[in-house]
């Protein structure tokens, strides 16, 4: 196998747009250009640790066929070692780029030569591979954290003194794996709670087999003592129902079968927990046919309805992409809009582990909110618009090109918080959010994040626009330090 292939089919891979992105996309791509398969698997094992032989890819519809070798020359300029993608036009951009430069080095004959060398920097989104041969997008929901390290770090606080809700619908997740830790965690600053999350199958079914995660939690008694608590501070309570496997989400779109057995799962789940409402977190990955589009639509619309019956004063709200108010994703925007109350935009994640360092959460720059949000509000009123913002950050190896998953760690914000307090913050003007590096072992780290500074500007731009208030993820991630919760009172109660 020829190790500069393998390097080149890494940097398209990282090039790649990770909203849509297929494994089966991308290997037609390079091996039109002349690389192999085993060369394309090897790029992947060494990006992933995974063996792709024992992935499950998702067959194309019809045999992929060659594309014809464009000039280089006149697909793309390179120019220093740097690929720069812009937001309107970022798809047909990055991947003329990678693929100019591996036609480049083709063309000029260096590939495994050792004489010639091409950098490339890529600053995409990229995150792991995904059973179905999809390059997810969010990465932070997967990710657990440890709770016992959030809860041990040296700040300590008392309660705080919270005298009225907030003006704004203040939504918190509470994933799994914070259940142990249920009771150190302050509601006073919250409107909403969602409990993360249920997954669910291609049949419409509830994954019960998973007991260490969503449905161990919703079996635990601790859970109960939580949405008990949240119900005694007037929170209303909500259940997130997850699916990140496109296949399933395209069975659940295209089968009214499959519809109609989720909704009467759901149903029965939040009224077996007098719960006030439902979160949808389905995380599709590709390009979905005008059938999968409308069938995600009707299945909204179906469970909208019947809540609605049963529940009248039920909210079902429904997690996107950053993306999704401007690209052809399985959300449709506006019609959705019209059957449910209210969309979590994920504003974050705009730099992962398995990706070169940067923004989680940027206001500025080539991959904004600013931007983003205001295509969502061209389509829908401000009311139906929550913005979802990190309580975490991610910790890279700064000189990594192409770090693998252990190499990059997501810090809950009480760990920032506790082990910067002697460190110097930096701050980055275009992206309005800070930084700080440090040494570990002889190797030199960068940490992003977002604190009372820059969510602070987020929060200012969801008054400013008036939309209907902000989603938290995560709850807990803050430990025992009082300054997010402290923003919160600022920003939507003291008004």
């Amino acid at each position: 196998m020829r190790d500069k292939y393998i390097e080149l089919i890494r940097e398209y891979i990282k090039a790649k747009p990770e909203y849509k992105a297929t494994l089966n996309e991308i290997k037609a791509d390079v091996l039109t250009v002349g690389a192999t398969e085993e060369e394309f698997d090897e790029a992947i094992r060494q990006m992933t640790g995974a063996d792709t032989s024992k992935l499950i890819l998702k067959e194309p519809e019809a045999p992929l066929e060659k594309k014809p070798l464009i000039d280089p020359s006149s697909r793309i300029a390179i120019l220093g070692n740097h690929v720069k993608h812009h937001a309107s036009t970022k798809k047909k951009y990055l991947v003329g780029a990678a693929l100019a430069v591996i036609l480049l080095v083709v063309t000029l004959g260096f590939v495994g030569k050792g004489n010639h060398e091409i950098a490339i920097n890529p600053s995409s989104i990229k995150i792991p591979i995904t059973a179905n041969g999809a390059i997810p997008l969010v990465y932070a929901n997967v990710r657990t954290v440890d709770p016992n390290k959030i809860f041990s770090g040296t700040t300590k606080a008392s309660p705080l003194t919270v005298t009225s809700k907030p003006k704004k619908e203040v939504l918190g997740f509470f994933p799994y794996w914070m259940v142990p830790d249920e009771d150190k965690i302050d509601l006073s600053t919250l409107t909403s709670v969602s409990l993360f999350g249920l997954d669910v199958d291609g049949k419409g079914n509830i994954v019960t087999s998973d007991t260490s995660g969503g449905w161990g939690m919703w079996k635990d008694p601790k859970l109960d003592d939580f949405i008990a608590r949240a119900k005694d501070q007037n929170v209303s309570v909500y259940l997130t129902l997850k699916c990140f496997d496109s296949d399933n989400i395209e069975s659940i779109a295209l089968s009214d079968a499959a519809q109609k057995n989720l909704i009467d799962n759901a149903m029965y789940l939040v009224n077996s927990k007098n719960l006030k409402g439902i979160n949808i977190d389905f995380e599709y990955v590709g390009n979905p046919s005008d059938q999968v589009r409308a069938g995600f639509t009707a299945f909204i619309t179906a469970l909208n309805t019947e809540m609605k019956r049963q529940i009248p004063d039920s909210v079902l709200t429904i997690d996107t992409y950053l993306v999704s108010g401007s690209e052809k994703d399985i959300f449709d925007i506006p019609a959705v809009a019209k059957n449910s109350d209210a969309f979590v935009i994920m504003g974050y994640d705009m730099h992962t582990p398995l990706g070169g360092p940067g923004p989680i959460s940027a206001m500025g720059g080539d991959t904004n909110i600013v931007t983003y949000v205001d295509n969502y509000l061209k389509q829908v009123d401000p009311s139906k618009l929550i913005l979802a913002v990190p309580y975490y950050g991610y910790d890279w190896p700064e000189t990594s090109a192409t770090p693998s998953a252990d190499m990059v760690k997501i810090l809950p914000y009480a760990e920032i918080a506790d082990q910067s307090q002697n460190l110097q913050l930096s701050w980055d003007d275009t992206s309005e959010t800070p930084y700080f590096t440090y040494t570990d072992s002889g190797v030199q780290r960068i940490v992003h994040f977002d604190n009372v500074r820059s969510l602070g500007i987020k929060y200012d731009f969801i008054n400013n626009e008036n939309l209907r208030g902000v989603g938290i993820w995560a709850l807990g991630y803050d430990g025992e330090n009082q300054d997010l919760e402290k923003l919160l009172i600022d920003k939507f109660i003291s008004q």
